[in-house]
């Protein structure tokens, strides 16, 4: 609704104000103007009539119709009045007006007579509404009071005084209008004057309301005025520390959400999304930016994230799933979901997002190295303790059984003993890895290639494989010697057992130049002309007790922890390792240290 300013409200009170007093005061005036002129006209009708009594006889003998007659017409002149002499008992002597009847008496004269006869100047004023016009009497007694000798009437109109009183008026009204005009253009220039700091105020709240915070604050004359002037001050300084205030918990809050590893995800009671930090863009493969206030269906285009959102926004309580999401990797995420409510009644939900893909991956791996190690330990003791029941069954007496059963012993007892020894090296290498303190210090990489070249070089030469190294007398590299030279072995051990007999293994030591993005490295690389490995074991080949084929791995005497002794030892080094094979052509594992 449209609303008028305050410079009119004050204009149209004042201009009331000057209307009401200019009415009221030309009433009063014209009211006055007309009683003094009637009583004007009144009066000197009345000198009139007291000045004929002066100039007639006072005894009725010496009065003389015919010459009162002569003499008021001569005195009449021009004049609209009518003089009468009236007998004492009202009965018309003589008139001054032409064809007047003599002898006539009213009956409206009675009152005048009367009075007149008591010897008092009679008045009377009427209005003839046939002859539009109003009629003054006046009756003087000619004569003692009480008997007089006669009665001298005088009868005028007010035509002439109406309209003098008339003119008056009109003059009076132009100027009383006059008066208001002046008056209301004052009036208007002080509503202004008064509207102006209000506006002054108004504009300045508007800029406050905008962010202008800078805005100066009028300061204005009337103490009303002044001490609004103070309370919009003191508002802008609490806008001021408020807003300083939420932007620092934005801040603030926006580093939290930024930097949380688990998603959030905000929606309100429609499914739109009022928020969503990094993490859970990064999750859900969405732009951030162009989520906000979009329903979350056309974000992202999952009937369980929608149907989840749901059941958060609907029940009271916080709510947990799990989520699959497909793609190029198949990750789990773990859903939290609780409701929100505002005093409207709207409200919505916020959803923290978390990636365990990871961990459903490492649970499974603890599961299977749980598995494995039970099954593992579980195969030489079951052997060891059935040979030995049966020598205690009375094989010992034999002594070519006991001989046998007692090596079938020492053999399932030197596996167990390694098994155990590869968990303890093992775990005593990821303590290495976890501190990050382990011992270090410059070695010819020449003279570790001939340890481990002196170490394997026995078992090539019973499965005829020859060893070909190929390495730079001058490189050198901070490492622990025994623990890199373990981790050599057990490839070049791996490289032996798993090629035939007639192959030649390729150990090779380079330095690899340095990338734009990472240093220069030493490149460690063990090659074999093997059976080779399939491209869905590799992810998984470095796992504990992780084997290709079982069968054979355990014919061998493997445990199952060598590749993964090589991971952790070069991890521990700050380096990587990895693999590429193909089936009947043979492998290639690379390792590179700092």
């Amino acid at each position: 609704m449209a609303r008028s300013r305050f410079v009119w409200h004050v204009f149209a009170g004042f201009c009331a104000m000057v209307a009401a007093g200019s009415v009221g005061c030309f009433w009063l005036a014209s009211v006055q103007l007309a009683w003094l002129a009637d009583a004007s006209q009144l009066q000197r009708v009345a000198d009139m009539a007291t000045g004929l009594t002066a100039i007639f006889p006072t005894r009725a003998d010496a009065l003389d119709p015919t010459a009162f007659a002569d003499a008021t017409r001569r005195m009449v002149g021009g004049m609209r009045a009518r003089m009468d002499l009236l007998a004492p008992d009202g009965t018309v002597l003589a008139t001054s007006a032409p064809g007047g009847v003599v002898g006539e008496r009213s009956a409206t004269a009675d009152a005048l007579v009367e009075e007149a006869r008591a010897g008092r100047i009679a008045r009377s004023s009427r209005y003839d509404a046939t002859a539009g016009k109003r009629i003054l009497v006046v009756a003087a007694p000619v004569g003692p009071a009480g008997q007089p000798a006669g009665i001298i009437r005088v009868t005028a109109d007010t035509i002439d005084s109406d309209a003098e009183l008339s003119r008056s008026l009109r003059w009076l009204l132009l100027g009383f209008l006059a008066w208001a005009a002046a008056a209301l253009a004052v009036g208007l220039a002080v509503a202004n004057r008064l509207a102006r700091p209000v506006a002054d105020l108004s504009l300045a709240a508007a800029r406050l309301a905008d962010g202008d915070t800078s805005a100066p604050i009028p300061v204005a004359e009337s103490a009303e005025l002044s001490a609004l002037a103070d309370a919009i001050a003191s508002l802008r300084e609490q806008l001021v520390e408020r807003g300083l205030t939420i932007g620092r918990q934005g801040t603030q809050q926006e580093a939290v959400l930024g930097s949380m590893i688990e998603g959030v995800l905000a929606i309100d009671a429609r499914q739109r999304v009022v928020g969503i930090n990094r993490a859970a863009a990064e999750l859900l493969a969405v732009d951030s930016d162009r989520a906000i206030r979009r329903p979350l269906q056309e974000v992202v285009r999952n009937p369980d994230l929608r149907r989840f959102a749901l059941r958060a926004i609907d029940c009271r309580e916080p709510v947990e799933d799990d989520l699959l999401l497909r793609g190029v990797r198949d990750r789990t995420i773990r859903l939290r979901g609780t409701a929100l409510r505002d005093l409207s009644g709207e409200g919505g939900a916020v959803i923290v997002l978390n990636d365990v893909t990871a961990m459903e991956r490492l649970e499974n791996i603890r599961r299977d190295f749980v598995a494995n190690v039970s099954h593992e330990l579980k195969t030489p003791i079951a052997s060891i303790k059935g040979f030995v029941e049966t020598l205690l069954d009375g094989a010992a007496d034999d002594p070519v059984d006991q001989r046998r059963f007692l090596e079938i012993i020492a053999r399932q007892a030197d596996r167990l003993a390694s098994i155990i020894e590869d968990l303890l090296a093992l775990s005593r290498i990821e303590q290495s890895e976890g501190t990050g303190n382990l011992p270090r210090e410059a070695v010819r990489m020449a003279d570790l290639l001939s340890a481990v070249t002196v170490d394997c070089l026995p078992r090539a030469g019973d499965r005829s494989i020859q060893l070909d190294v190929s390495c730079d007398p001058h490189i050198e590299s901070e490492v622990n010697a025994p623990l890199l030279e373990q981790a050599l072995i057990n490839l070049v051990d791996n490289a032996i057992k798993y090629s035939d007999p007639g192959r030649t293994v390729w150990i090779t030591v380079g330095v690899e130049t340095a990338a734009t993005d990472r240093a220069p490295a030493v490149v460690i690389t063990v090659r074999d002309e093997g059976c080779g490995i399939d491209a869905e074991h590799l992810p998984r080949l470095f796992e504990r007790f992780y084997r290709v084929d079982k069968a054979r791995s355990r014919k061998l005497g493997g445990t199952g922890l060598g590749l993964s002794i090589v991971k952790h030892i070069v991890q521990a080094h700050g380096g990587t390792v990895a693999v590429e094979s193909q089936p009947g052509v043979g492998s290639t594992f690379t390792i590179r240290l700092p």
